[in-house]
């Protein structure tokens, strides 16, 4: 039972944050995380990362951080 509201609560948390896709002409693409209010969110001193793959690595860790500062 542990375990379905610990993963109620980390899916909560991550619907707060969606990834997207930057294209620009000038630049290669990069993807952004953005908060429930349309901010960037920074990770690890980052904004833009290189890959979908990595974008998705970092918005696990801060749900994970999230979810641990609330467990406290």
């Amino acid at each position: 039972m542990e375990d379905f509201i610990n993963e109620s609560i980390l899916e909560s948390i991550s619907e707060e944050y969606q990834i997207y896709k930057m294209t620009c002409e000038t630049i290669p693409t990069k993807y952004v995380i953005r908060d429930e209010d349309g901010e960037l969110v920074r990770h690890n001193n980052m904004t833009f990362f290189s890959s979908l793959k990595d974008a998705q690595q970092s918005l696990a860790e801060i749900v994970y951080k999230r979810f641990e500062e609330s467990a406290q």
